[in-house]
């Protein structure tokens, strides 16, 4: 079910696809989806939410974190760590299930999204299968970081459709 641009961009919307043997998890933050994420928003949700823990460790991308939390330096530690904590919660989760988990970075327009990669799993003891939609593209997980995944995989989608 397609939803006006102007509804999507005014809310947080977690969506999920599977690039090459990966799967990412992205937080919009209000921006665009991918128009393959768009027409399977109910069932990738319905999926999400039955996802189970598949590692339990889970390496955070410190370089963000401390990139987007700088301005809080001037906190003592406790509070630091409780806001580092709480914003990494979600994404922790979603490593846990498998998921390179990614944000938009707020800073960037919306219409020229950079996504930030902010947790992943270490190594999973059981590989997940989940039905997310497949993109073929020849990124790794870590090198989507600080790129518009959304153009990416709209770029994908068109060329196979082409082929």
């Amino acid at each position: 079910m397609a939803r006006s641009k102007e509804f999507l961009r005014c809310r947080d919307i977690d969506w999920a696809v599977k690039i090459g043997a990966n799967y990412i998890h992205v937080a919009s933050a209000g921006g665009d989806l991918p128009k393959i994420v768009e027409d399977k928003l109910f069932d990738i949700w319905r999926e999400l939410k039955n996802t189970e823990y598949v590692d339990s460790v889970v390496i955070l991308n410190d370089s963000y974190l401390n990139e987007k939390f700088a301005n809080l330096n001037e906190l003592d530690y406790e509070e630091r760590d409780f806001r580092v904590n709480w914003y990494t919660l979600s994404f922790a989760e979603m490593a846990k299930r498998g998921f390179y988990s990614f944000d938009r970075d707020i800073r960037t327009p919306v219409d020229d999204s950079k996504y930030r990669l902010v947790a992943k799993p270490e190594k999973m003891k059981v590989t997940p299968n989940y039905s997310f939609p497949e993109i073929n593209l020849q990124w790794t997980p870590e090198e989507l970081d600080d790129q518009n995944i959304v153009a990416l995989i709209d770029e994908a989608v068109e060329r196979m459709q082409r082929e």
